[in-house]
């Protein structure tokens, strides 16, 4: 039936359309084949659906799914998780365009620091990580009927971890003698059979594949693979231009710095006033991401990571660009670093690429590689959770309640040794405990939400009376850069920077921008002027009030005004806190510049130049870092560094003290007792450094025996 509601911008009433009419009229291959996916949708608990970028699965198949609940007699909401926020917000305002109704209404959405949707709220549009949130607290998913997670082929951390849970969750309903949740999983491109057979229940028939409206695409090799692919691509651009063939212009790099070596190659090879060259990454605000969609009656020439393969679709492409390769993090779970590497892009990674420049009309794909290299490459990039660091997800999952971590479940399981690593991490920062049971700090690390060493960092600040300070260092940690250097103006930039690093810690440093920030009105004009990403400041704003809001109902309570405000900064304690945090990886000094970690997995370690540490050798501190990481030349950085005093160490890891007594007991005649000094040696040190001193009194037959040495 339609409801007329009120729409509030316009003062005008307007009707909510029913699913079968809202998709009327629309031109999609998933509309097209409606009666099919609905079949497939009505017969199978669990289905897949693979359909191409633009064939409509992630605007309409929500709406299908609420016909289908509708059929059915559902009880719940439609849960439909995408890997990124703008996408989750975009797709909800589509969707609920569609509908006929408000965002907030039937369609709303739920990403971090905006909920809009409302009790009657029908299909809701979540990132990942927050339907991950809703789990840790309600693993069962009692308020939702269905649950379509769109994108499945970016195989993130998220998004494996989401398809696990699912199904673990649909086995502890049917104990329960609950109704199962309906999971959809949809993809552009997807190891189909496999999707299938996970979620099937020994079913078959429970996926369908979507074709995608494709014009034709060329696609031409290189003789020989190039010696440097980015001049190559180049090259390949200013052929295209010279040729005259018609259209835009996408090249995939792997990374920013390849895009921006490229861009410098075409910016010689031609007048780059007759063309519009833009660079496109995730690390760029939506504001400039949104220059690709601008009209320009100049050519445009887009440079992009694979964020351009599915995430972001470019309009007016015909020539698509390809080197070839991806960056991506790869864990050692046996020194604990992690290493961006360059690898060859997957076979079907290659495909998606191609398909950009056939979108509007036929188009060409340039290849800067020879064709004999495609038997060598995979057919699906390796999944994320096989590759990273997994401290988090065990976290998450232990306070789920999933006991069994090794034995769960997953598509893909990672390396055993991966998950055992995590699991140690976990017990040295008293998340688990010996039988790797969740503990109460555990538990508040979880709710917390921060990845486990910034959680440990937070809470062992309530013992250090720095509770604000380190809440706010923490909020600084979500992934992109705040220091920004421009090319071209990198000294200027550094010369901003400079007042606010701190010698010691980049940890103090995060303070000093924090309180000029606050003191400057929290202006993006300040910020812009420091060379500060002002979009990191909004969100560090955002989560140190969501970890002040959770620590405060967990009963911690907040030093300073807790509200913003500058205070005094108690650098001591400060230290230790965010030493007990990242004791993991404590490093001493090895020699020329170099560290050495603590545990022996691994040396030749060089303090980044980023870090405001950077140039320290003095032997006598200890290092803990946030992170650790091999470059792809395959050196070994720390970065965001914090230089440890050894007296530290007995406070904040007793566990790595070894008392020593060399001397054994002696008779000391100025207290007229029999004592012993002990020297606390830190354990593992290579330096035989010394983190304390004390002496204790020594009884019973040993000091009888001193005494009777000391009178004879």
């Amino acid at each position: 039936m339609a409801i007329p509601y009120q729409r509030r911008d316009e003062g005008q009433y307007h009707e909510a359309k029913a699913p079968e009419e809202a998709l009327k009229g629309l031109d999609y291959p998933v509309v097209e084949n409606r009666e099919k996916i609905m079949e497939v949708a009505r017969e199978h608990v669990n289905f897949v659906l693979v359909g191409e970028t633009g064939s409509g699965k992630t605007t309409c198949l929500p709406i299908m799914l609420m016909e289908i609940k509708g059929e059915l007699g559902l009880e719940g909401k439609i849960a439909v998780t995408q890997p990124r926020r703008v996408a989750a917000r975009s797709v909800a305002k589509r969707v609920s365009d569609l509908m006929g109704c408000e965002v907030g209404q039937d369609v709303g959405y739920q990403v971090r620091f905006e909920d809009h949707t409302t009790e009657g709220t029908e299909i809701n549009f979540m990132t990942d990580g927050i339907l991950l949130r809703k789990m840790q607290f309600d693993p069962l998913l009692k308020d939702y009927s269905i649950v379509m997670v769109d994108e499945a082929h970016e195989r993130s951390l998220n998004i494996d971890l989401c398809l696990g849970l699912l199904k673990n969750a649909n086995n502890k309903r049917a104990k329960a003698g609950m109704e199962p949740i309906r999971i959809a999983v949809t993809s552009a491109t997807i190891e189909r059979e496999k999707f299938a057979k996970y979620f099937g229940n020994g079913e078959s028939g429970n996926s369908i594949e979507v074709p995608g409206k494709m014009y034709p695409v060329q696609v031409f090799y290189e003789t020989q693979n190039p010696r440097d692919f980015m001049q190559a691509g180049a090259e390949k651009v200013k052929q295209i231009v010279e040729s005259g063939d018609p259209g835009d212009i996408l090249v995939f790099m792997p990374g920013k710095e390849e895009i921006d070596r490229t861009i410098e190659d075409i910016e010689k090879l031609i007048d780059p006033d007759s063309v519009e060259i833009i660079r496109l990454h995730a690390d760029m605000s939506p504001e400039d991401q949104d220059r690709i969609f601008h009209p320009n009656s100049r050519r445009k020439i887009i440079v992009s990571t694979n964020i351009a393969e599915t995430s972001v679709t470019v309009p007016g492409v015909r020539h698509v660009v390809d080197s070839g390769y991806i960056k991506q993090i790869e864990f050692d779970a046996e020194t604990g670093i992690e290493q961006l590497v360059l690898r060859p892009h997957a076979l079907s990674g290659l495909e998606q690429r191609k398909g950009r420049a056939g979108r509007i009309a036929p188009g060409k794909c340039y290849r800067l590689f020879a064709e004999d290299s495609l038997k060598e490459r995979l057919q699906y990039q390796t999944p994320e959770i096989q590759r990273s660091e997994l401290a988090h997800v065990v976290l998450t999952m232990k306070k789920i309640g999933i006991d069994d971590v090794e034995g769960f479940d997953f598509i893909d399981p990672p390396e055993a040794s991966s998950l055992h690593q995590a699991i140690e991490t976990l017990k040295t920062l008293g998340a688990l405990d010996q039988h790797g049971n969740l503990t109460e700090t555990g538990d508040l690390m979880a709710e917390l939400g921060l990845e486990p060493k910034l959680g440990r960092m937070v809470i062992e600040a309530h013992k250090h009376g720095c509770v604000e300070d380190i809440c706010t260092i923490a909020a600084f940690f979500g992934g992109k850069k705040l220091f920004v250097r421009p090319r071209e103006k990198e000294k200027e930039a550094d010369l901003a920077h400079a007042q606010f690093k701190d010698e010691n810690s980049d940890f103090i440093s995060y303070l000093n921008v924090w309180d000029a920030y606050v003191q400057n009105g929290y202006r993006d004009q300040w910020a812009r002027e420091n060379f500060l990403n002002g979009r990191v400041l909004d969100e560090t704003r955002k989560v140190r009030y969501e970890l002040l809001r959770v620590l405060r109902r967990n009963g911690i309570l907040v030093n300073g005004n807790g509200n913003g405000g500058v205070h005094e900064h108690d650098k001591e304690a400060i230290g230790k806190a965010v030493t007990a945090g990242l004791i993991g990886g404590l490093m001493e000094y090895d020699r020329r510049y170099s560290f050495r970690k603590i545990d022996g997995t691994e040396n030749g370690i060089y303090i980044h130049p980023s870090s405001s540490t950077f140039g320290i050798s003095d032997s006598r501190f200890l290092l803990v870092s946030a992170e650790i990481f091999k470059n792809p030349q395959g050196k070994i950085y720390a970065s965001n560094c914090q230089m440890v005093k050894p007296e530290w160490i007995p406070e904040v890891a007793p566990q790595l003290v070894v008392p020593e007594s060399p001397y054994g007991a002696r008779y000391d005649s100025k207290t007229d007792a029999v004592v012993r000094d002990i020297a606390l040696r830190l354990k593992g040190s290579i330096n035989d450094t010394v983190v304390g001193k004390r002496r204790e009194v020594v009884e019973g037959p040993e000091a009888v025996k001193v005494f009777a040495g000391r009178i004879s």
